[in-house]
């Protein structure tokens, strides 16, 4: 396989080298992972930051150049990140009501094709908006959020997906497209499926969070009422406690809210409990050899997949593809818990900073695919 390194701004031909049978690509919706690659070369023409590009009969990665070192051996180790931490921009927040593929598609248009700071724009990066999905956003006032923040759970609640690929020319390449597409369908899959080896599972400590209670601030002048939300077993948020779909076992979180914060409460009782719904991690190696659940072929980051194992149904989400040293088995990850120490700091990290998701709507859709 040959690694292809690009000028970031104009994507031009800079360099490429050749990968050794040693190397991981990682892609990641919860946290940021690197991919690395050792190549069979010392001396390369390119910049941290310029784009990486390598092409396989299964799929196109497309990275970020992160670090480049030389090793002993004569080789030289290449780490980079995934196309769409360009994203990973913090933005004004502004709430929204109405297509969210069109949002989307507005945000990205303005920061890296009509920027006013030209170095900012991609001229070479096409957007391609392919579905339309209704929704809503609301935000506190004077926030700011992350744009790949809004990519992830808007993705994971709206049944819309993301995929980044390479445009040719003649064999040359031309530019990069980002396309926003939908997610029509889940897949069911149980873990006794042919393909499916070396499964983990592993659910969070804590339980799943069905009923949260807003209280008003003693200080409140407007809303003086308590509000109190229930999550339902298909996944939508009510304020009915006599529904018959609501979970049997409660577990309540109660927060006080402020005047301004009023008409956001549905959304931070929606982010909270369907986050919490997300919270297990399981892993399992796919063999590629099958027509029924492969990468970039027919599942995707993002796409819904109910799993059953030892007479567990986990509603969940694609979060992490992984391939090493090889590209006929693939590592799936699902959920957004995460096991190991170093990943559970860095996601601590992230929901505590400033572009913590609390604030941004988040509805499940009904999981209606094949099983397997």
């Amino acid at each position: 396989m040959k690694l292809l390194f690009l000028d970031r701004s104009t994507l031009q031909y800079k360099d490429n080298a050749y990968v050794s049978k040693q190397y991981e690509i990682i892609l990641d919706m919860v946290l940021i992972k690197r991919s690395t690659f050792q190549v069979n070369k010392t001396e390369i023409n390119c910049e941290i930051g310029d784009i990486v590009i390598l092409k396989h009969d299964t799929f196109s990665y497309i990275g970020i150049l992160e670090s480049i070192e030389r090793l002993d051996d004569y080789t030289t180790s290449i780490k980079s990140l995934d196309f769409r931490e360009i994203f990973n921009l913090d933005i004004i927040a502004t709430s929204f009501n109405g297509d969210l593929a069109d949002y989307l598609y507005q945000i990205i248009t303005n920061y890296f094709k009509n920027n006013s700071d030209a170095r900012q724009n991609l001229s070479y990066l096409t957007v391609s908006k392919e579905t339309s999905v209704t929704g809503s956003l609301n935000f506190e006032t004077d926030n700011i959020i992350n744009m790949s923040k809004i990519f992830e759970l808007v993705s994971k609640g709206y049944g819309i997906s993301f995929k980044t690929e390479v445009i040719y020319l003649r064999g040359r390449i031309t530019g990069i497209r980002f396309r926003i597409i939908g997610v029509n369908q889940g897949t069911i899959i149980k873990s006794d499926f042919s393909s499916i080896m070396q499964i983990e599972t592993n659910d969070s400590t804590s339980q799943l969070v069905n009923k949260v209670i807003f209280y008003p601030r003693s200080d409140n002048q407007t809303y003086l009422n308590a509000r109190t939300f229930y999550l339902l077993t298909t996944g939508d948020i009510t304020e009915d406690s006599s529904s018959d779909l609501r979970y049997t076992s409660v577990m309540s979180k109660s927060y006080f809210y402020t005047d301004n914060e009023y008409l956001s409460l549905e959304t931070k009782a929606r982010s909270e409990m369907v986050t919490s719904k997300l919270d297990h991690n399981i892993t399992f190696m796919i063999d590629m050899n099958n027509n029924i659940f492969v990468p970039f072929k027919n599942i995707n980051l993002g796409d819904y997949v109910s799993f059953i194992h030892k007479g567990k149904t986990y509603d969940s989400v694609i979060t992490g593809i992984e391939f090493r040293d090889s590209m006929k088995y693939a590592t799936i990850t699902l959920g957004e818990y995460r096991v190991k120490l170093t990943e559970k700091i860095q996601l601590l990290s992230k929901n505590t900073g400033s572009t913590s998701t609390s604030n941004i709507t988040i509805t499940n859709s009904n999981i209606d695919g094949g099983e397997f």
